[in-house]
């Protein structure tokens, strides 16, 4: 077991400065109204934010956020208590504008567990392949993108770049949201050769997919009504306080559960601050760190160790028989070969033994130490669905409740009573709909 460390929201860094091209007027255009220096924000501060096209986009979402989707932006604003002292200190470190701390709210509502339908998930919504060029973890235990303490620094840095490659912070946000990758193509068809600015994205956006188009637009909307919420009488809500925690270190598999337990904290306290734990499971063979509320760190380690190894873990497991394969165990228990190696990292299915334990992602047997589970019978025989957490759904385009609903193994009709909405309900590309537990009735 490691040393226990504590963590306070961080200190405000110093500012570092206007960003390259800062104040530079954008395609000839005249100077933003802002001059660079402390809090500069050159995003704000383009004078191409007055252009008639972005200003009724912005204007669109400013309605949006006033009546549909009122609730949904409180809820964000709540939430973005617990983050935007560590999310601004990150911001400031890297001389960045200062209104990227608001991009969480329309990327995830500042929802860590959030995914999208392409695949997307965290705060900042990568992709796998982009967070494992990052350098963050993914795999069926241990979600790195949903974890805003880890997340937060390379998706800063990754927009950094993208101002560097563009020149732009429009076209940046643009490929953020995108790919740079699709942004540079429709620069080299349809830019005309002209200066990488703020301009530019103007003169391509039409060139874009739609979402990429109201992406400037929708966070400049975002950036209005969070710095002013009762300027569209959004009001009687309170923001989450920063949230502070000890750091542990857990040697192994251990169920959160358990890892609660010893601390003498609650099991939802533990799983908020560990929502990368995508299965409420540290992986065996390693150590994981792992946040406890502060406070709950000291004397953990005593308490934890008093835990016997086998009986750390409340999540199913089953024991290899023989002529059993792994194959054969998967589809026992309708989980994927390739989630049940990943909960299981230390066997090799070539070389694995009778009476060998496996731990069976997903299915979790009861809430505290020293509850194990039998094998399956009859064989091929389904376990109880395991009771999840519930977590928010972003919207897309093309998405329907009948799709989401499917996507997610839940009825149409148990989805709609769920977000309290009617027969007729219409979904918007940006919606927040909530996904009931799996374990719910």
């Amino acid at each position: 077991m490691a040393c226990m460390q504590s963590f306070d929201p961080p200190p405000p860094a110093g500012s570092a400065g206007p960003q390259p091209g800062a104040g530079r007027a954008a395609g000839g255009a005249p100077a933003g109204d802002h001059a660079p220096g402390a809090g500069y924000d050159p995003i704000l501060a383009s004078p191409w934010t007055r252009d008639a096209t972005i200003r009724e986009r912005v204007d669109w979402w400013v309605d949006y956020w006033r009546t549909r989707a009122r609730d949904r932006f409180a809820r964000a604003l709540v939430r973005m208590g617990r983050y935007e002292e560590f999310v601004d200190a990150e911001v400031a470190r890297r001389g960045l504008p200062p209104s990227l701390r608001y991009l969480p709210i329309i990327e995830a509502s500042y929802y860590p567990r959030a995914r999208s339908s392409a695949g997307a998930a965290g705060l900042w919504q990568f992709m796998p392949a982009t967070a494992r060029w990052m350098g963050l973890t993914v795999n069926s235990l241990v979600d790195h993108r949903m974890d805003p303490y880890l997340s937060t620094p390379p998706a800063l840095d990754y927009l950094a770049d993208l101002q560097k490659q563009f020149g732009s912070w429009f076209l940046a946000l643009a490929a953020y949201n995108a790919g740079p990758g699709r942004v540079e193509r429709a620069i080299r068809d349809h830019g005309g050769g002209a200066p990488r600015d703020d301009a530019l994205f103007l003169r391509i956006r039409d060139r874009l997919p739609r979402e990429t188009r109201d992406f400037v637009p929708k966070h400049l909307a975002a950036v209005r009504i969070a710095r002013d919420p009762s300027s569209i009488g959004l009001t009687g809500f309170t923001r989450d306080p920063p949230w502070t925690f000890d750091e542990v270190t857990i040697d192994g598999a251990a169920s959160i559960d358990v890892v609660a337990a010893a601390a003498g904290a609650s099991l939802e306290a533990v799983g908020g601050l560990n929502p990368h734990l995508v299965l409420g499971l540290t992986p065996a063979r390693t150590s994981t760190p792992v946040r406890l509320p502060r406070g709950a760190g000291e004397g953990f380690a005593d308490r934890f160790a008093a835990i016997p190894p086998h009986e750390r873990v409340t999540l199913a497991e089953h024991t290899v028989s023989p002529g059993e394969t792994l194959s054969h165990i998967a589809l026992n228990y309708r989980v994927s070969v390739g989630d049940l190696r990943a909960a299981n990292p230390g066997v090799d299915p070539r070389r694995m033994q009778v009476g060998t334990r496996l731990v069976i992602p997903g299915k979790r047997t009861g809430t505290g130490p020293a509850v194990r589970a039998a094998n399956p019978a009859p064989p091929r025989a389904r376990p109880p669905p395991a009771r999840e957490r519930e977590h928010v759904y972003i919207v897309k385009r093309g998405d329907s409740l009948w799709l989401i609903a499917r996507l997610h193994g839940v009825s149409l009709e148990r989805l709609r009573s769920h977000n309290g909405l009617a027969a007729d309900a219409v979904i918007r590309p940006g919606d927040e709909i909530r996904i009931p537990p799996t374990g719910d009735c």
